[in-house]
């Protein structure tokens, strides 16, 4: 059905598609809490100092481990690609 090469392709796609994407979801996610709290006028509020405002849209820690599990697969990815690359183009024994 498939060859080694091509299924070595597929998930070096697979990859680096789902690292970009989980990496752009949580850094919107974090810009759309910063933009809600700013909608809200929490960032002038002076009953808000700026050190809680800082601490509310701080990225959390699940959201900071999910960002790099991202950006980890996205170099793994590549890694898959190229040496799906080298494979398809060494003539067939």
């Amino acid at each position: 059905m498939f060859n080694r090469s091509q299924i070595t392709f597929m998930l070096g796609i697979v990859l680096v598609a789902v690292g970009v994407a989980v990496a752009f979801a949580v850094r919107v996610l974090s810009l759309v809490r910063y933009m809600h709290l700013e909608a809200l006028g929490l960032d002038v509020d002076p009953a808000v100092g700026a050190e809680l405002f800082r601490q509310i849209v701080a990225p959390t820690m699940a959201e900071r481990t999910f960002f790099y599990v991202s950006a980890g697969l996205v170099p793994v990815g590549l890694v898959l690609l190229i040496l799906a690359w080298r494979d398809r183009s060494r003539p067939a024994r």
